[in-house]
C-alpha cells in the first residue's frame, strides 16, 4: 500500500505521522520504505537517527525528489509491502504525483483549529490537490487527522474539521487525535489506517 501524507504548508505534524506510521508497519513484520520528498529531508534524518540508536526494526527511507518520483515509485511497489512517503507541504510535481500514485493520502490538521485552516481561500491549494490527485487516482482514499497538544478539541473544533474535510471528494476525519512528537496515539491511526 502506498500512502502520502501531506498538508497545505509543512508543520501539523505531516512528518511526524509518516514516521510513526512506517515504523508501526515496520513493527508489523511488513518491509516499509519511508519516501521523503520534502527537500529538508526530516524523515530521512529521523530514520538515520532511530539506526543510530539500534531501534529495531530498523525502517528504510530514501529521498526521492523531482521527476525521479513516478518511475521510482514503480520499480519500489515491487521491493516493499508497503510505501510511505512524507511529502512536501507546498504544491509540488512530487506531491501531486506522490497523491496520484497513493491508496490514501493522510491530511494531518493543528488542534485547535484556526480559521485560517478552514478558510476555503487559504486551503484552495490543497483541496485543489486533492481533488485533482482523486481523478487520476479515483480510489485515492483521504483521512484528515487532527494534531495537537494535550488539550482536545473542541465540539466546535471537530465541527470545523469535519466541514474543512467535507471539501475533499470522499474525504474523512480520523477518529483518532495525535498527541506530541512520540505519540501514544499512533497506535489508533495505524488501526484505521491499515484495518479499515
Amino acid at each position: 500500500m502506498i500512502i502520502a501524507v501531506a498538508n497545505h504548508s509543512g508543520g501539523a505534524g505531516k512528518t511526524i505521522v509518516a514516521n510513526n506510521l512506517a515504523l508501526l508497519r515496520a513493527r508489523a513484520g511488513r518491509r516499509v520504505l519511508l519516501v521523503d520528498t520534502d527537500p529538508r529531508a526530516a524523515a530521512c534524518t529521523w530514520c538515520r537517527e532511530l539506526a543510530a540508536a539500534g531501534v529495531r526494526p530498523r525502517v528504510a527511507a530514501r529521498a526521492i525528489c523531482g521527476r525521479a518520483l513516478v518511475g521510482e515509485l514503480e520499480l519500489l511497489r515491487t521491493r516493499y509491502n508497503d510505501i510511505v512517503i512524507d511529502t512536501e507541504g507546498r504544491d509540488t510535481a512530487d506531491s501531486r504525483a506522490a497523491l496520484i500514485a497513493a491508496r490514501l493520502a493522510i491530511v494531518p490538521i493543528d488542534v485547535p483549529v484556526t480559521p485560517q485552516q478552514v478558510d476555503l481561500a487559504s486551503q484552495y491549494k490543497l483541496i485543489a490537490r486533492l481533488n485533482a490527485a482523486r481523478m487520476f487516482n479515483p480510489g485515492l482514499r483521504v483521512l484528515f487527522v487532527l494534531v495537537g497538544g494535550d488539550v482536545p478539541p473542541s465540539d466546535e473544533e471537530r465541527a470545523a474539521a469535519r466541514a474543512y474535510a467535507s471539501r475533499v471528494m470522499s474525504a474523512t476525519l480520523a477518529s483518532t487525535i495525535i498527541r506530541g512528537a512520540a505519540p501514544a496515539d499512533m497506535d489508533g491511526l495505524y488501526r484505521e489506517v491499515f484495518h479499515h
